[in-house]
């Protein structure tokens, strides 16, 4: 799994999309990254958990937790391919049975690696890890697929944690320029706009 590869899987199901778009804080961006499409395409989801995979074999860690909702289909896949377990965090405890605030099983001391999708400032990875540690968990990395390059990495550094992304948003813009899937206008008109975002 090359990083050309990847990217130009994401393109090709619509993970990654050149056009306009409103996003949550109201302004509009030029690129949309919608990594939750992977779930509905078995082999691009088989393709993200090998590229994760090429950063994970490096790493020492138990087992594998994710944020929840957009990262546990990704986290499933990992989890699979690499034969590790995952647990995961929920949105609030549970009220009822266990009142679990994590789910899956773990001990406490074990080592936990965060992965996610992609960072834009990093506020998900750092409330997962939050999570995971109020339940005596360690956590001293976090892997993303994409890094869009806003500060995400640079705030998940300065928390204490090694950031790692399997590959970057200027990265994924080159190879598809490469490939002519969008002319070096867009890729700049893109740059240009995240960096004033």
């Amino acid at each position: 799994m090359t990083p050309s590869d990847l990217a130009l899987t994401l393109y090709n199901i619509g993970a990654v999309s050149i056009d306009e778009f409103k996003l949550h804080s109201g302004k509009i961006s030029p690129i949309y990254i919608d990594l939750r499409l992977l779930a509905s395409f078995p082999q691009a989801l088989r393709q993200a958990a090998a590229a994760y995979r090429t950063i994970l074999e490096k790493l020492q860690f138990d087992i594998i937790t994710t944020a929840p909702l957009a990262g546990l289909p990704i986290g499933t896949a990992v989890a699979l391919d690499m034969n590790i377990p995952l647990v995961y965090p929920r949105k609030t405890a549970k009220a009822y049975g266990s009142g679990k605030l994590v789910e899956g099983k773990w001990e406490a001391g074990q080592t936990a690696v965060v992965i996610d999708d992609v960072t834009t400032s990093g506020d998900s990875i750092l409330q997962t890890i939050q999570a995971v540690e109020q339940v005596g968990l360690r956590v001293t990395d976090a892997v993303l697929l994409i890094d869009r390059e806003q500060g995400g990495a640079e705030n998940i550094r300065a928390a204490g944690y090694n950031f790692h992304a399997v590959i970057t948003l200027a990265e994924i813009l080159t190879i598809l320029e490469e490939a002519d899937r969008i002319t070096g206008e867009q890729r700049h008109q893109v740059l240009a706009n995240l960096k004033a975002l």
